[in-house]
């Protein structure tokens, strides 16, 4: 009983935080969606970057036309509970985003099977399924959507595609991650715009396949309060990887909300196909 408080607890915290960090949002190469090993560990607090250098990283990051983004929100450290997730990390969210700036397309989809497991049916009657992979398409001045809030609120089926011009979809300001993303699908770095101080380099990692510098950092995102921030920059000057982790809960409750954003298959093609014929 008290695993399924806790978990419950701190899963609305993460929806929360989820919304707030996808609001305020790849020529290199990529690689598999393993992570890399660190190599080369630099001693903490003996390297500084300053605050300037980080944000124009974000500027340079802002200017990649095309790639993909990974967005993923768990939850971490279950204080007391007797039986945490492997790694003590639970997904509960996770967004896979293509995008070709260009051809005006983009390509959003979200899967929230870890949520599912953590909530179990009930809260599910409540707050909708969410064992369904739902996508939201961008192209040119229309935007489609399968499996979604919209495609739900019209009462369309699973499968169903609801389309939608672009400028009416925007004027109906949409509050929900995925539509966050398909808007601006690098708006997720912006959290490095809520950073006042400098960082702090801890080492040299590798993020799918791209060696980059891994920096730590502080900031209060979207007003709220303090918040660690690390982030992998490669010798380009382009962000790879961010992570916001944010207190949850208190005493032996405490435990974190984690965002994690990479950015990779820089420059190259994306194939992003919107719903052949109006559904």
């Amino acid at each position: 009983m008290r695993r399924t408080h806790h978990r419950s607890l701190v899963l609305a915290m993460a929806v929360l935080v989820t919304a707030v960090m996808v609001i305020a949002p790849a020529g290199c190469s990529g690689g598999s969606a393993g992570d890399g090993g660190s190599v080369e560990p630099v001693a903490p607090m003996l390297r500084r970057v300053d605050h300037a250098a980080l944000i124009r990283a974000l500027a340079v990051t802002r200017a990649v036309e095309r790639g993909r983004v990974e967005v993923a929100t768990a939850l971490a450290h279950f204080g007391d509970d007797p039986h945490p997730p492997p790694g003590d990390r639970l997904t509960v969210a996770r967004y896979r985003v293509a995008f070709d700036r260009r051809a005006r397309r983009v390509d959003v989809e979200t899967d929230m099977s870890g949520a599912a497991g953590a909530l179990g049916s009930r809260d599910q009657e409540a707050g909708g399924d969410f064992t369904v992979v739902a996508r939201m398409v961008a192209a040119g001045d229309v935007v489609y959507a399968q499996g979604g809030p919209m495609a739900v609120a019209l009462g369309r089926g699973r499968s169903d595609w609801v389309e939608i011009d672009r400028a009416a979809f925007v004027d109906r300001r949409p509050s929900s991650d995925a539509a966050a993303l398909l808007l601006d699908p690098l708006g997720p770095f912006e959290v490095l715009g809520d950073t006042t101080g400098d960082a702090r380099v801890l080492g040299h990692d590798v993020v799918r396949g791209s060696p980059v510098t891994h920096l730590a950092t502080s900031g209060e995102p979207a007003g709220r309060t303090a918040a660690s921030i690390d982030v992998w920059i490669d010798a380009d000057d382009v962000i790879r990887r961010v992570e916001v982790r944010l207190a949850a809960g208190a005493g032996a409750e405490a435990g974190a909300v984690v965002t994690t954003v990479e950015l990779f298959d820089i420059g190259r093609a994306v194939e992003i196909t919107p719903p052949a014929g109006e559904r």
